[in-house]
């Protein structure tokens, strides 16, 4: 039962929103079956309670049916389904409740269909008063404006004369900001998707519609102006305005957005900082360091209280290279309660194995390291980075070289991963086994890999290597 759709669908719910489905499942609108609203009291009940032993199916339908009735599997499975729709139902209802534009403008296609003509000023008034007030500006804002637009229209076209102008210009103008800016934000999200796993899309009218938004003025749209300012920094990375851009339009605007997409935003100008200090502009990497202080203090990093163990780790690597160890500790220590509490160990071992790295003991990254579970892609290409530069401190050769083989295995074997990120990686690998063969001294051979990493493009641990090569020259 504990490890079912339907318990699993009620225990992630607070205190709060546990005491709303109860009275939901309670009401006698959305439920008549006495037998439900029985499950639901126990499945309460014994979250309350934190029990562990198992509770036999047949110890439940005596608690929804009473003794008197034969226990029956099949009508015990139809019961559980239907106490899972009920619930399935308050979520939605949930949704519906929270957006009230929506609510106002169901309202309006009501009042027309039935004709309802006392009730139609009011209702009007409402669902403009709902939109006016709204806070967030995203590109669904505008697709409410849309179907505003269109339940006026609807309204008053019975009333309207031929030679008066209706506001068909206003539906049509809010349908194009919606249709502009989310095609933008999708397009934006697969330019990213192609940097990172080689993956195929195809998008009608992107050429038309990017030539569109550029010679035309969209600055109080703010979806359309970011996407727009993001898709600049994926196609002309080498203009630096693009970013700052960016960064302004972010200072601006981030505020109109839902958490989710803000964080969505932010992640494109992180990317940016990735990109550029994965070429070799190392500048980037303060930048980077001060656009994680400043989301973290702004709540941006965090969606519904939690933050991904992704961008966990790559705050702790970004001040890790700028040597902030003590902002890092603090950062582990306090923000690893927002991670899901699916991946939080996961995520506390790789970073103190990071942060152990840059203190030099490398002994303790090796043991951390052996503790995590390596499911995700990045996560991966990570960890046996990190262990073949722990291997080399060490002077574990025959590890490292062991090590090498495996993660070349590894990179030729993953198809999602794109060819050009694969590249690095393999050109990694060459260099890391070409560094362990010289001897401290043999300027020869330094020089000769120290040209070489030079005129390779794309190189992960760059600066690290070239530190280790510049060791062996003193």
């Amino acid at each position: 039962m504990r490890e079912g759709k339907l318990y699993q669908a009620i225990v992630q719910l607070n205190g709060h929103e546990l005491n709303r489905l109860h009275r939901f499942v309670e009401s006698p609108f959305f439920n008549r079956n006495e037998p439900i609203k029985r499950l639901f009291e126990w499945i309460k009940n014994d979250l309350k309670s934190n029990q562990q032993e198992p509770v036999a199916p047949e110890s439940l339908w005596e608690v929804c049916f009473g003794k008197d009735q034969a226990f029956n599997a099949s009508r015990f499975r139809k019961l559980q389904s239907d106490l899972l729709k009920t619930v399935e139902d308050y979520y939605a209802q949930e949704a519906f409740e929270a957006n009230p534009i929506h609510k106002a403008k169901y309202l309006l296609e009501t009042i027309y269909d039935r004709n309802l003509e006392k009730l139609k000023t009011g209702a009007l008034k409402t669902a403009q008063r709902l939109v006016e007030e709204q806070e967030l500006k995203p590109a669904s804002f505008y697709y409410y404006q849309y179907e505003l637009e269109q339940s006026i229209y609807d309204l008053s076209r019975v009333q309207l004369e031929r030679s008066t102008k209706s506001n068909i210009e206003s539906i049509a103008l809010n349908l194009d900001r919606f249709y502009l800016a989310e095609k933008l934000r999708y397009y934006c999200t697969v330019l990213n998707h192609q940097h990172v796993a080689a993956l195929d899309y195809h998008m009608l009218f992107m050429d038309e519609i990017i030539q569109h938004v550029e010679t035309h003025n969209y600055s109080d749209v703010p979806p359309i102006v970011i996407y727009h300012q993001i898709l600049l920094t994926y196609k002309e990375p080498e203009k630096k305005e693009h970013y700052e851009n960016l960064k302004r339009l972010i200072d601006k605007h981030i505020q109109l957005f839902p958490e989710t997409e803000a964080k969505e935003i932010l992640d494109a100008a992180l990317n940016y900082c990735t990109k550029k200090i994965n070429s070799g502009n190392a500048e980037y990497i303060r930048e980077m360091f001060d656009l994680y202080v400043h989301s973290l203090n702004t709540g941006v990093l965090l969606v519904r209280g939690q933050i991904t163990p992704w961008s966990f780790k790559n705050i702790v690597t970004t001040g890790l290279r700028l040597k902030e160890f003590e902002w890092i500790e603090n950062f582990i220590q306090t923000y690893s309660v927002h991670l899901d509490p699916r991946f939080r160990d996961n995520a506390i071992t790789f970073n103190l194995a990071q942060l152990y790295f840059y203190k030099k003991e490398y002994n303790k990254v090796i043991s951390h390291l052996s503790q995590v579970e390596y499911e995700d892609m990045t996560y991966n290409l990570n960890s046996k980075t990190l262990l073949m530069a722990s291997y080399y401190e060490l002077d574990e050769i025959e590890a490292l070289h062991s090590l090498l083989d495996t993660f070349r295995v590894y990179l030729n074997r993953n198809k999602e991963l794109p060819a050009t990120r694969r590249k690095h990686y393999l050109n990694t690998i060459s260099l890391v086994r070409k560094l362990s063969r010289i001897k401290a001294g043999d300027t020869k051979q330094i020089e000769k890999l120290a040209r070489e990493i030079e005129k390779t493009q794309g190189v992960v641990s760059r600066n690290w290597i070239l530190e280790k090569l510049n060791a062996l020259r003193n």
